[in-house]
Order: structure tokens, then C-alpha cells, then sequence
């Protein structure tokens, strides 16, 4: 009796420890991070890492939520109401010029192109930076593309005075260029496909990429504070992980990264998100910089050439690259390489 009573009793704790919630089981750690826009094609690879589990797979419970753009995205990391973010690594290096070293790192380079452009109907004329004098352009004022701005600007003598901004949300852009009620938007290459949705051929529209007129500068990142990433490695290093891992599936398998975002928005217009996701994969995360050295990593050269181009046009000091990126939390080469 006494026996089969001890028998229980350890069955009974063996229950309690392996029970959920039960401070004996390692909880995996929290981490929430902002995209540098709404959920659409171009985000869906982070998506495609929650609810596909590559996150928990990695050993980290991420919350993915919609951003407001990169200006935006990277104050709210550092305010602390996010743990990270995917942002524009030109726009993190602005904020960290004129807030002090130190503030923000960025720990995976998404974008080995920053995949910036100029959008107008060929009707308009404009061709260059320097057709944009005169011209009304729409842009929400947090946009990684209007951000930057200043660097196309600057590398192509445009006053930026000569310039009618009208500031709009990221949904109305497209429209009010369809419209005639702007002459031009600054975009990412993912926009052509909500022009084509919008019945805009492109043969119609006029593309002016930032990279085709001096500012080849790398583009979107993960980043997070140096403070959160020191006191957190672990946890950083498996959102790397289990994001490197949806992010080559995505390049292999689009169709997954778009069926993982549907659960996100179940009215999304499915061809379109793809044509966002094929745009931004060829365009700005597959080159043949990745295809050498893997995805998530810089060269230093370049990355000194986007630090200068940065400090030069916005009159701050040129940040050391070691406080901009950091290597440390990469997964090994041989899982980074483009399959």
C-alpha cells in the first residue's frame, strides 16, 4: 500500500513538473519585434517564421506586428516598446548620428540592396533626380524611401526646396499617382505590384531606382538595441536562426511565405503578394553579393560607403561601422548560403 502510495506521489510530481506553466519547464523567451510596414508580400518571410514555427523551432516565441515605416519602426525599438525591428539600416544609422553611438545594431542585413525607387507615369516626363524639380511627390513621411531621399538628392544636385511634398499614408500613394493628384511617389520596388493591381501597365510607369543614380546603399535590416542584444544573445541569435531559416524557404517556396501571411489577412489579393515577394527576392535580397557571402552578412567597404554617404548628406558624425552591425549572431555560413 505504502508502495503503490510513493508510486503515486511520483507520478503526481512527475505531472507537475512537466505540466505547462510549471516554472520547472524553460519558457522560451518573448521577443517582440515591428516590421517597417503593413504585412504584405515583401514582410512575409517574417510571417512564414511565426506561423510556420521556425521562430519556436529556434527556441524563441517572436510577437510580429505591422510597422509604420523604418523612421518610425527604429524609435519605437529604441523607446523600448519593441525588442527589434526590420528596418531600413540607412534610416538606423540617421537616428544613431544624431542620438549618440550605441543606440541601435543591426545584427542580419536582409537586404543587400536597398530596393528604393522613384515611381511616376512615363506621361510625366520624369526620367532623373533632377525632373523631380517642380513636381509634387507623395511619400509618408516615415517611409524608408522618403527617409532617404536626401541621399538621391544630394549624389545628383536636386535642391530638396524645389520639391511639393504632400505627406499621405503608405495606402493612398499609389492612388493619388494613378490619379494625377501626385507626379511621382517614393517607393520600394515591391509598389509596382499594387500599381499593376490598380491597372497601371508597366509600360506606363516610369521607374527611377535609388541604386541607378548613386545611392547603392544596403537596405533593410534586423535590428535591436546593443543593450537588449547583450543582455539577450540567446534569444537574438534563435530570432536569426529561425528567421534565416523561413527566409531561405520563402526563396525556395514563395507559395508558403503567402500562405503563411493569408493567415495574417485572409482577404489579401494572393497575386499580388507574390509579385511583391518575387520583386523584393530578385531585387534586393538575391545578388550576386549573397550568392557569395551568404544572406545577412556586409562587406566592410560598403557598409563604410553607406555610413559616409548617410553622414555626409545629413550633416552628422560618421558612426563607427562596429556600433552598426554586428556578425556575432549569424547562423554558420553554410546555412546562410542561397540554396
Amino acid at each position: 500500500m505504502f508502495h503503490s502510495m510513493r508510486l503515486i506521489s511520483f507520478a503526481l510530481l512527475a505531472i507537475a513538473i512537466l505540466a505547462p506553466g510549471s516554472p520547472a519547464v524553460a519558457q522560451a523567451p518573448k521577443v517582440r519585434l515591428i516590421l517597417d510596414f503593413a504585412m504584405q508580400g515583401q514582410q512575409s518571410p517574417f510571417i512564414l517564421a511565426a506561423e510556420g514555427g521556425y521562430f519556436a523551432r529556434a527556441g524563441v516565441d517572436v510577437e510580429v506586428d505591422r510597422g509604420y515605416g523604418s523612421g518610425d519602426a527604429v524609435t519605437k525599438v529604441v523607446s523600448g516598446a519593441y525588442d527589434m525591428a526590420f528596418a531600413d539600416i540607412g534610416a538606423m544609422i540617421q537616428f544613431a548620428a544624431k542620438q549618440g553611438e550605441g543606440r541601435l545594431v543591426s545584427v542580419f542585413q536582409v537586404y543587400d540592396l536597398a530596393p528604393m525607387v522613384i515611381l511616376s507615369l512615363k506621361k510625366t516626363g520624369i526620367r532623373k533626380p533632377a525632373d523631380l524639380a517642380g513636381k509634387r511627390v507623395a511619400s509618408p513621411q516615415a517611409s524608408g524611401s522618403r527617409v532617404m531621399f536626401p541621399l538621391l538628392a544630394a549624389a545628383n544636385g536636386l535642391d530638396l526646396n524645389a520639391i511639393t511634398w504632400i505627406d499621405v499614408t503608405p495606402q493612398l500613394r499609389e492612388t493619388m499617382l494613378v490619379r494625377g493628384q501626385a507626379d511621382a511617389t517614393t517607393a520600394f520596388i515591391t509598389d509596382l505590384a499594387g500599381l499593376n493591381r490598380l491597372g497601371i501597365k508597366d509600360d506606363d510607369l516610369g521607374v527611377m531606382r535609388y541604386s541607378d543614380f548613386g545611392v547603392a546603399t544596403y537596405g533593410n535590416a534586423i535590428v535591436t538595441t546593443p543593450q537588449f542584444a547583450n543582455k539577450n544573445p540567446a534569444a537574438v541569435k534563435a530570432v536569426v536562426a529561425g528567421f534565416v531559416a523561413a527566409l531561405q524557404e520563402a526563396i525556395a517556396n514563395p507559395a508558403a511565405a503567402i500562405a503563411a501571411e493569408k493567415k495574417r489577412n485572409s482577404l489579401q489579393d494572393d497575386a499580388v503578394e507574390r509579385a511583391r515577394l518575387d520583386l523584393i527576392i530578385a531585387n534586393a535580397i538575391v545578388t550576386d553579393e549573397t550568392r557569395r557571402n551568404g544572406l545577412g552578412s556586409v562587406v566592410p567597404a560598403r557598409l563604410q560607403a553607406t555610413i559616409d554617404m548617410v553622414a555626409k548628406t545629413f550633416g552628422v558624425p560618421a558612426v563607427d561601422p562596429a556600433a552598426v552591425y554586428r556578425d556575432d549572431f549569424l547562423p554558420p555560413r553554410e546555412a546562410r548560403m542561397v540554396r
